[in-house]
């Protein structure tokens, strides 16, 4: 089984997704403290490339659901501090502003509560028995996920 990326390995991807050149890249690697020879970076570079699948599995086994739940809190947090601003705002202009970013924000809001149903189906594609009847998470509020 794959394990997390180490930080050396996280540095080499860091570098390859900035879409450094060699020399960049392993001027970059020395600058964050993982100095390498050009072999060594290219060895680092090749494993990666070939774990791609692998790594995307362990993604999903460990992480989603917890970057799942962040990215969801972090959105509703955004849109209480939105609101906070709204109320202590004097300026017109920067109110409206701030309604249009509230706005912006609810497709996201509603695309991952779309995703937490999928997330909290069991294998036969059923809603989870513990839902209270008709009620789905996008209906919910982050007290249920």
């Amino acid at each position: 089984m794959l394990r997390a990326l180490t930080e050396t390995k996280k540095a080499v991807l860091e570098a390859v997704r900035m879409r450094l050149h060699e020399k960049e890249a392993l001027a970059y690697l020395q600058g964050v403290g993982h100095p390498m020879k050009r072999a060594m970076y290219y060895k680092h570079k090749k494993e990666l490339e070939s774990k791609k699948l692998e790594r995307l599995h362990f993604i999903a086994m460990l992480g989603f659901e917890d970057q799942h739940l962040e990215r969801i809190d972090t959105c509703e947090l955004i849109g209480k501090l939105y609101w906070q601003n709204y109320h202590i705002c004097k300026d017109p202009y920067k109110k409206v502003m701030i309604l249009k970013e509230i706005k912006e924000l609810q497709p996201y809001i509603s695309s991952y509560y779309e995703a937490t149903k999928e997330v909290i189906k069991p294998s036969g594609g059923q809603e989870d028995p513990s839902l209270p009847e008709n009620t789905t998470p996008a209906a919910t509020t982050n007290e249920w996920v």
